[in-house]
């Protein structure tokens, strides 16, 4: 350890070469952490000690960019597919029908600064007519892990008039480790198949920011990458100082496993997550450069507990930095890691999406590939169980399953056709 203590040059691992760009910084490197699974490891408590102490200033600051997802334009866009998805619940024959008595919550994930919320909200209102649901029974809630950002929204004159007339709500949530999730207003309690309408999970530069895994195919084989955070400071005081992150100097190693990596730790998805990384095997398993695949293992457990709310029934609309092309993953390279402040990585929407197919569902990835934010919209019809019984383990699942994730429509395109989710 070197938390307080000046550190030695540390020395590389035996028969693990060390990458060139880490070599000017070897010399010199306090080891926080030993080499661990990347999603068990230090990076998230930096990240989420980062936005605990930051609290609101992270966006008022700029120190974390948010504009590109915190504008009107963005808010009125996804208003107009929240709209397009309630018209086609509310006809006739639609698989996820609504209960008009009941309340629909959308809940959004890392509302951070508030300013999205603030958008969408006004873009609702304004289409409040056009909608296939009565508007007093949509509740939007706003969610982070930190209570200082709740304050700030409780606050905050702008949302007075919604949270008085009970369409707003906030609440702390943790998407990757709570159960349940209980409003702060109306103190309700949202938990496991609590909620007659299927929920809308809104989530903008939030799944760069949650846990993930490394993973890479070489050779035909599937290979963990294992991380060991370190600091280009000879001490560091305090391990879960945000100021680390601008001083990062990870290593990685990686080593061979079989397709079950998460049969004890994902028990419920395990036979999804078995599916998704044999996936990636086989298809990059002939290939002589290989490949590297980050997998978004923090986002996938908030889909697996959000969804559960609802019985399985749910609209993720999800705005990132990320890749929703599995081309883009060819070559063998450790992960990188974005400093801006606080730090991100790219999102593997195509691992989302090949998780919402396993899942019965169906995705539609943002067809622009140069794109700097790519958005998805996922569907999980709530019908896992129903078809887990036409499937006859992981090789059922190929081909025209999977080709539903390579038909990049544009969003307005789906709701232009109407009634996508119809029988």
């Amino acid at each position: 350890s070197c938390l307080g203590l000046s550190c030695p040059p540390s020395r590389p691992n035996p028969g693990w070469p060390t990458p060139i760009h880490q070599m000017a910084t070897s010399r010199h490197r306090c080891v926080l952490e030993d080499f661990t699974r990347c999603s068990d490891s230090l990076l998230w408590k930096l990240m989420m000690s980062f936005y605990d102490r930051k609290g609101v200033e992270s966006w008022s600051q700029g120190i974390v960019p948010h504009f590109i997802t915190c504008n009107a334009f963005i808010g009125r866009a996804y208003a107009k597919v929240l709209l397009g998805f309630l018209h086609d619940c509310a006809s006739s024959n639609a698989c996820l029908p609504l209960t008009v008595s009941e309340s629909l919550y959308i809940v959004e994930l890392g509302a951070g600064s508030g300013k999205f919320s603030f958008f969408i909200l006004k873009a609702v209102k304004e289409l409040a007519e056009l909608l296939n649901f009565p508007a007093e029974k949509i509740v939007y809630v706003m969610t982070d892990f930190t209570w200082n950002n709740l304050k700030f929204w409780n606050d905050h004159e702008c949302f007075r008039h919604q949270f008085d007339c009970g369409q707003l709500d906030v609440a702390i949530f943790d998407a990757v480790r709570d159960e349940s999730m209980k409003l702060y207003h109306s103190n309700v309690t949202i938990s496991r198949n609590s909620l007659k309408n299927p929920i809308c999970i809104v989530a903008n530069y939030l799944f760069d920011t949650l846990c993930h895994d490394i993973f890479q195919i070489e050779a035909g084989k599937l290979k963990e990458g294992l991380i060991s955070v370190g600091s280009r400071s000879e001490r560091e005081l305090d391990a879960l100082d945000p100021e680390i992150i601008k001083r990062f100097d990870n290593h990685f190693k990686y080593r061979v496993i079989e397709d079950d990596y998460y049969s004890e730790s994902e028990v419920e998805d395990a036979h999804h997550l078995q599916r998704v990384l044999q996936w990636y095997r086989d298809f990059f398993g002939a290939s002589p450069d290989g490949a590297s695949i980050l997998f978004p293992i923090g986002a996938l457990r908030a889909l697996r507990r959000l969804t559960s709310f609802s019985g399985g029934r749910a609209l993720v609309l999800s705005g990132d930095k990320g890749n929703n092309n599995h081309e883009q993953f060819r070559g063998l390279a450790d992960p990188h890691v974005a400093v801006h402040g606080s730090f991100s990585v790219m999102v593997n929407y195509h691992a989302i999406g090949l998780y919402c197919t396993s899942r019965s569902g169906f995705v539609l990835h943002d067809p622009q590939e140069e794109a700097s934010l790519k958005v998805s919209a996922l569907v999980f019809t709530g019908r896992e169980e129903a078809h887990s019984s036409k499937r006859h383990g992981l090789s059922a699942w190929i081909g025209s399953e999977v080709e539903r994730l390579s038909a990049v429509v544009p969003l307005v395109l789906l709701w232009a056709r109407g009634s996508c989710l119809a029988v």
